[in-house]
């Protein structure tokens, strides 16, 4: 018998939040297959009262080979089974029109998925890492995940990650998600942190490295690079929890500002080249610490 596989797809929303009025999607809709006949399908998993409607455009490469309106009755679950693509599931996409009518009323929002066998479907939108005496927490946010299974913490005081913490994911989410892991860490020197995202088939993606300074190296605050490259990240390493931090241009107008416990780096996108100010305040305490960065090239 000819074995079945599934895959998932990679997605792109157009925008992030749903009118009110518009047809909403339980989970993001998914290709699988082949079938035994070499098909392939496509689930829709939808909340919907009756009235809102999708338009659904499924391509294998260039060419059109499902163009049809769907009007759910009520929550469910909608399947459009014996796609023919000679070229694979990696050739599928399908784009979604979003109604909050019947067929022929105005687009409210869009979706659009392309097939892949590839990187794992979760992403990142921020990842940090802030002591605070003998814990460090680690926060992150998804902006969606799809047949992910777990994150795994990894930590290393050298150059060897070790797993400290798995935290189980529900399969499937198509808003935003936090997550928080609070570190026990006597560590007196620096460590690092990054994030394991393992999906349900095995393969797995890690984060960018984030990096605490030692339990013992006091509440001295190092700006890294410094100098830094124009349009390149610098790490603010030492700041506690519940800190801002702002960087100022030296006539005192601030062009960024961050909140250490989703952030604790400074993107310098559109910084232009000279001399800066890194403002950061700790909210518990008030103490305010500046420090000076140099942007070049």
């Amino acid at each position: 018998m000819k074995k079945i596989v599934s895959f998932i797809g990679m997605i792109v929303l157009t925008t992030t939040v749903f009118s009110q009025n518009c047809f909403k999607f339980s989970r993001i809709p998914f290709f699988s297959g082949p079938s035994a006949n070499g098909n392939y399908s496509l689930t829709i998993n939808f909340d919907n009262n009756g009235n809102k409607a999708v338009g659904i455009v499924v391509k294998c490469g260039s060419s059109v080979i499902l163009d049809t309106c769907f009007i759910g009755m009520k929550t469910g679950t909608a399947v459009f089974s014996g796609l023919v693509c000679p070229g694979g599931i990696n050739n599928l996409s399908a784009s979604f029109t979003l109604r909050a009518g019947g067929c022929n009323s105005a687009v409210c929002d869009s979706l659009k998925l392309e097939a892949s066998g590839g990187p794992l479907p979760i992403k990142l939108s921020s990842f940090s890492a802030v002591r605070s005496k003998q814990i460090v927490s680690l926060n992150w946010i998804t902006e969606f995940e799809i047949d992910a299974k777990e994150f795994i913490v990894e930590r290393a005081e050298g150059t060897q990650f070790r797993s400290v913490s798995t935290i189980n994911i529900n399969g499937n989410s198509s808003t935003k998600k936090s997550y928080l892991f609070n570190d026990k860490n006597e560590n007196t020197n620096t460590t690092y942190y990054r994030l394991k995202n393992v999906d349900l088939n095995g393969k797995f993606t890690y984060s960018e490295i984030r990096t605490v300074k030692g339990i013992g190296a006091g509440s001295d605050i190092t700006i890294f690079p410094n100098p830094a490259r124009a349009n390149s990240k610098v790490s603010v390493v030492g700041v506690t929890a519940n800190s801002s931090i702002q960087l100022l241009d030296f006539s005192g107008k601030v062009l960024k500002n961050m909140n250490s416990n989703t952030v604790n780096s400074i993107d310098l996108s559109g910084v232009k080249n000279g001399s800066y100010l890194v403002r950061i305040i700790d909210k518990s305490t008030n103490e305010v610490v500046n420090k000076k960065l140099t942007v070049s090239n």
